[in-house]
């Protein structure tokens, strides 16, 4: 039984902060992938109008994302997860919807998903897909509804969804530098070959390609230059995220229920210290840090 929530007492999303970050974080790929989008379109025609609308398309073609159907498509290629059987259901189903009773939200807006790992684990990806690890359904009641809670928070603020668009424009680009670092491995290849035969020649040309290739891409990408200048900020950028969807569900009420389950977590841990680089680079903030903050009321 779905819960029914008046339309007007509903919660709508409201990107924040750091939904808004993620996305203004995300142009450099964008913008290279465009380059290359209107770089194949120019090889396939040479008319100008079709290179614009070809461009068009794929600008435009971001809108197929919030397509319930298309979405469940990415979310199987992006995730190892799977529909949940009838128990998983008969478990899992009262408990979101209890969540959402608690938010005013629809509850029959998202689909719920079980991901294959025996982790403790749940995620929000695009703008209905909410899934929880098979450990997780082991969870007491109210420890599962406030990981539940959280992941809303994630949907409620945007976060998942800006996620999704910026993985489906960076793919242009993504392609576009794994073909180019084939090739220069291709390249580098033959010329080491070439050296280890004693031709110097063949390997000083092979080396050359493999930056002519190099400078090729920056020059027709000048953005990606500011793609790893920025990777830290967009680590930063997903942690307040995290910290937004644990102010969320404590909102709702499972602030207690969600420190007893990152003390969990925690203990698990064991007390395990991460270095400088990786804290900068984590998508997810400490669990310490998590807990202190939820205790605070931040």
């Amino acid at each position: 039984m779905e819960t029914w929530i008046p339309r007007e007492r509903r919660r709508g999303v409201r990107p924040d902060a750091s939904a808004v970050m993620g996305v203004l974080f995300g142009l450099p790929a964008f913008l290279s992938s465009l380059v290359v989008v209107a770089l194949v379109a120019g090889l396939i025609s040479a008319t100008t109008w079709v290179v614009w609308l070809v461009v068009g398309l794929w600008v435009l073609s971001g809108a197929i994302t919030f397509v319930p159907a298309v979405e469940s498509v990415l979310a199987r290629l992006m995730f190892d997860m799977r529909r949940p059987t009838t128990v998983e259901l008969t478990r899992l189903r009262p408990l979101w919807e209890s969540v959402c009773a608690t938010a005013n939200v629809d509850s029959s807006r998202y689909t719920l998903w079980v991901e294959q790992s025996k982790e403790l684990n749940a995620f929000a990806a695009g703008g209905r897909t909410v899934a929880v690890t098979r450990r997780a359904l082991d969870l007491p009641p109210r420890s599962l509804e406030a990981i539940l809670a959280h992941e809303l928070g994630h949907h409620l603020s945007g976060h998942s969804r800006a996620s999704l668009l910026a993985w489906w424009y960076e793919l242009p680009a993504q392609a576009a530098i794994w073909l180019v670092s084939m090739a220069m491995r291709i390249v580098l290849m033959v010329a080491s070959l070439f050296a280890r035969f004693g031709s110097a020649a063949g390997a000083l040309a092979g080396t050359l390609l493999a930056l002519i290739l190099l400078v090729g891409l920056i020059a027709l990408n000048p953005w990606l230059l500011l793609m790893p200048l920025l990777s830290p900020l967009m680590a930063w950028s997903r942690r307040l995220g995290e910290y937004r969807a644990d102010a969320t569900a404590a909102g709702f009420g499972y602030g207690p229920d969600l420190v007893n389950v990152l003390s969990g977590w925690l203990s698990a841990e064991h007390g395990a210290r991460r270095s400088l680089r990786v804290r900068m680079l984590a998508s997810h903030p400490a669990t310490a840090d998590r807990i202190r903050r939820l205790r605070a009321g931040r």
